[in-house]
């Protein structure tokens, strides 16, 4: 009998995870961490007793709530290949490596395990085109461009008759550095979707708030911290900050990228043929003989902004040290610009400043998001006309769950 269960990600933002027995065969899509160090992988025991063995591993994208332990349950199927795009596997080995330096903070010693096991998935990497089909058995499989990020795909099966099309992240609409979604162009029997934003209404970009946001700060000679996602959050923020200066929106500033997005944009720029420093926006130097948040004061003397991870402020990050030093000035600014955690002290900071002493700057908050809309997701389901739609990657209310799965649920299909 065909059927999917979320091991993560289901009822929730984080951790996703989902098997399928499609066609005969036992596929697995993602395989990610949560954003708390509590429970941070999916059901490691539930998969292996759910699949002694499976049949391939697709990674949709490089967002580590999607990736970021694929090694793990890469390393209980040896034989299996793991499939993703070639803009994917790129970024798969700086953002997992990445994962596993924050996660063993203070205890590097631990970490040679893991970093064992990631070299060894990453040899299992098979990489594959956009809409070129391939087959498991019986079962065609075809990855199409999702938008979100740099190499982002969702996923296409076929078989005995059926169809299935599992989003992943998904958006529709166009952004600085990568365009939206591309569907297929035929009806499906089912459509396994993210939910991010399904229950509201709220679109994708808040850039003019944001702008907004740094010209106010800019012009009472404060300082601005960006925390960002290095992936997609950071690149898509640097060019509405170049676009910003050319429009003549922003006043010239000297902008500092710090942390994993100096990497990313790196990669971005030699996929996508877009540079995104200039003479205004630089990576932050290094200095030798300083400790890191000495370094931080350093480029707080030169940048009137600095571009930061983690985007939640997350402690032991660039931007939290970059965070506690802003705080200190009431004319300076700190703008968060999209999801925070419950687990993260960017939202306790959001929620509670008062409370902390210490952060006497202003605090804004805008909405940029690649994740679609309620109406674009709504849209994906009159095109795609499935005849069974099934809801993960959010956060349902009692009253509009009827269509979401919940982790650890088996969903007939």
């Amino acid at each position: 009998m065909d059927m999917m269960i979320p091991l993560g990600g289901g009822n929730e933002i984080g951790a996703s995870a989902y098997l399928y027995f499609i066609g005969g065969r036992k596929i697995l899509i993602d395989y990610g961490i949560r954003f708390n160090n509590k429970e941070s992988f999916p059901d490691l025991e539930f998969l292996k007793s759910l699949a002694p063995e499976i049949d391939a591993i697709i990674i949709t994208h490089a967002h580590i709530d999607h990736c970021g332990a694929f090694h793990i349950a890469s390393s209980l199927y040896p034989d299996t290949p793991v499939i993703t795009t070639f803009e994917t596997a790129e970024l798969l080995s700086l953002m997992v490596e990445d994962a596993i330096k924050v996660r063993y903070i203070g205890r590097e010693e631990e970490s040679f395990t893991e970093y064992k096991l990631f070299d060894e998935a990453f040899l299992r990497i098979e990489r594959k085109d956009f809409f070129e089909p391939f087959t498991f058995g019986d079962i065609e499989i075809t990855l199409f461009p999702a938008g979100h990020i740099l190499g982002a795909a969702s996923v296409l099966f076929k078989w005995d008759g059926k169809s299935l099309y599992h989003t992943g992240d998904i958006s529709l609409k166009d952004q600085f550095t990568v365009k939206g979604a591309v569907l297929p162009d035929e009806k499906v029997n089912f459509l396994v979707m993210e939910s991010t934003y399904y229950y509201t209404d709220r679109d994708g970009g808040d850039e003019t708030s944001l702008v907004e946001g740094v010209k106010e700060i800019v012009e009472r000679k404060g300082k601005i911290l960006i925390p960002v996602f290095a992936l997609g959050r950071a690149q898509e923020i640097i060019s509405i900050l170049k676009e910003g200066m050319m429009k003549g929106e922003i006043p010239p500033i000297n902008v500092y990228v710090d942390g994993l997005a100096r990497e990313v944009c790196n990669i971005y720029e030699h996929n996508i043929d877009k540079e995104f420093f200039n003479f205004y926006i630089q990576p932050a130097p290094f200095y030798e003989g300083l400790s890191y948040e000495e370094a931080c004061e350093e480029n707080l003397r030169e940048a009137d902004c600095i571009i930061a991870t983690s985007g939640m402020l997350m402690e032991n990050t660039p931007s939290y040290i970059y965070g506690k030093l802003i705080g200190k000035r009431a004319n300076n600014g700190i703008i968060f610009s999209g999801y925070l955690s419950e687990e993260s002290f960017g939202y306790r900071l959001l929620k509670e400043k008062k409370k902390l002493k210490n952060f006497k700057c202003q605090i804004l908050k805008h909405h940029l998001s690649a994740h679609g809309s309620g109406k674009d997701l709504r849209m994906i389901e009159s095109v795609l006309s499935p005849d069974k739609v099934i809801l993960v990657h959010g956060y349902p209310s009692k009253e509009k769950r009827i269509r979401h799965a919940a982790n650890r649920e088996v969903v007939y299909l």
